[in-house]
């Protein structure tokens, strides 16, 4: 559940009306990811970041 939240919470970033044309342009990258308390990991679900 936690990680639909925040697929759709990242989709909802990316399509603001204000934020939308700076990740067009790739001035702002809107990366989702989960991080696990259990194991320390951090899982990135959308928009990682291409180096």
């Amino acid at each position: 559940m936690t990680r639909v939240h925040v697929t759709q919470t990242v989709a909802a970033l990316r399509s603001n009306r204000d934020l939308a044309p700076l990740v067009k342009k790739g001035d702002l990258a809107v990366v989702g990811a989960y991080y696990s308390l259990d194991t320390g990991r951090v899982e990135v679900l959308s928009g990682a970041p291409s180096a």
